[in-house]
């Protein structure tokens, strides 16, 4: 299946199902693109929306899809899930991330990140709200089954369906308290479990292994956002110093603060105009295999050491858009996010700090393909060491 494209705008008053995407009280927002669905009726209104309306399957084919287009996807008919929605590629280039922000059509890149480093300057705290779109629909724990999200397997080189790619995962130091909002791989492994990848260095790997500290080992509370605004996406991938709130930045990007609804089972706040939030427990002392998977450098890559993470409960907005991403071609949305961040100094892939300064160095240039391949490099060298 090829799956036949079709390029045009979202009209308001679509009689066909899921066409208008906004709701009245989202009209009027000059430009703030404050969730998903604004943002995805932006970048249709700018001409810039591809929606795939024939059936396409979940199994490879979105991935496919997405790798060799250049232009934000809708797939509005995706076999076994009627009536729901998969979005990506809505970061495919700088007029995307400038719409993003809220920023007119024909935004330069110089002018781009000059107004990016000066909103960063200005963080905007989030603002704790008591109802959102997110709570339009709660499954508790014996009900779940993530089988039930339209979950691509993105390429013929994964080894399963990968829920988490363009998400966000919220935990907090179980000693400071002090909340983390990063973007972790994660594989789905059944109807309620699927992996997190993080490496040791990262804010959520310290605050796994401090919940494993001997005489403690207890489970690390964890929220997955999905869906979200891509702003907070930004932030969320953002190398932010340690203590400080993702949220915040995000805020600052929009010049707005960032409505939070509280989780039902875990002490976390997550994004109130999420599409899907999944809430959980990672679990202390255990370690799955990721993978094998397609990794960010164009090769197959596996990580026998991911955290498991156990849901107990699942919230979504009403005919949810599922937002994910496939990623290992040159240039893809995630190469073009991190092209961005690197211009504002928040890249960090946890390697050498000449890896570092070579891949920043090689993003601000934006070339991809070297941009791999010093990544293909750093993950050999890593190999030969762990044997």
């Amino acid at each position: 299946m090829n799956g036949r494209i079709v390029k045009d705008t979202f009209s308001k008053n679509d009689p066909r199902p899921g066409a208008a995407l906004l709701s009245p009280s989202q009209e009027g927002l000059s430009g703030k693109t404050r969730d998903l669905r604004h943002f995805i009726q932006v970048l249709a209104d700018a001409g810039r929306l591809v929606r795939v309306r024939e059936t396409i399957d979940w199994k490879v084919d979105i991935g496919r899809m997405t790798r060799e287009s250049r232009t934000s996807l809708l797939f509005e008919n995706v076999k076994d899930y009627p009536d729901q929605r998969v979005f990506t590629n809505g970061l495919c280039d700088t007029t995307s991330i400038a719409l993003a922000l809220g920023l007119e059509l024909g935004t330069t890149r110089k002018t781009l990140i000059t107004e990016a480093r000066k909103r960063m300057a200005t963080p905007v705290k989030p603002r704790l709200v008591e109802t959102g779109p997110v709570l339009e629909n709660i499954v508790q724990a014996s009900g779940v089954s993530l089988l039930n999200l339209p979950v691509p397997q993105w390429s013929n080189y994964d080894s399963g369906r990968y829920i988490g790619t363009w998400h966000i995962n919220v935990t907090k130091d179980p000693e400071t308290g002090s909340r983390n909002v990063g973007v972790y791989r994660m594989q789905l492994l059944g109807p309620k479990q699927a992996t997190v990848s993080a490496s040791p260095g990262s804010h959520l790997g310290r605050h796994v292994a401090k919940a494993e500290k001997a005489g403690r080992s207890l489970p690390l509370p964890m929220a997955v956002a999905i869906g979200v605004s891509e702003a907070v996406i930004m932030a969320a991938a953002a190398a932010y110093p340690d203590g400080m709130d993702e949220y915040d930045l995000a805020g600052g990007l929009l010049q707005e603060a960032v409505p939070l609804v509280q989780c039902q089972t875990v002490d976390l706040e997550v994004p109130a105009q999420s599409e899907i939030v999944i809430e959980g427990l990672i679990q202390p002392g255990v370690r799955v295999q990721d993978g094998p998977y397609f990794d960010y450098t164009g090769k197959t890559n596996t990580n026998p050491n991911a955290f498991l993470f156990e849901v107990t409960q699942l919230m979504f907005r009403s005919n949810p858009i599922f937002r994910g991403t496939s990623i290992g071609v040159p240039g893809a949305e995630d190469h073009q996010l991190f092209a961005f961040l690197a211009e504002l100094n928040l890249v960090d892939f946890h390697g050498s700090r000449v890896k570092q300064v070579a891949q920043n160095l090689l993003l601000k240039q934006r070339l991809f393909r070297t941009f791999q391949f010093v990544g293909k490099i750093g993950s050999v060298v890593r190999g030969k060491r762990n044997q």
